[in-house]
């Protein structure tokens, strides 16, 4: 499994403006159905998703979100083992 923390570098608007190609990217983690779970941080700063896959596939999906490639997040990819 793996732990992604996107962490914002643009304005709000500009994360909002993106927000629906993020979530419809058909090359993304939503569209590929790899996400269990995920959501903002608060304060509003970044969002964190909880995917599943292959590290490739999780990487690959990841370098092709609107947030990503637009500059107006990074993203930082952690794998861990689910243990409970």
């Amino acid at each position: 499994m793996f732990l992604i923390t996107l962490n914002y570098q643009a304005p709000l608007e500009t994360i909002d403006r993106l927000k629906e190609e993020h979530y419809t990217n058909p090359d993304g983690l939503f569209a590929k159905g790899l996400v269990h779970l995920a959501g903002r941080l608060e304060p509003r700063t970044g969002g964190l998703i909880i995917a599943e896959g292959d590290r490739a596939e999780v990487e690959a999906a990841v370098a092709t979100d609107p947030f990503v490639t637009s500059g107006a997040a990074t993203a930082h990819i952690t794998e861990f083992h689910r243990t409970r």
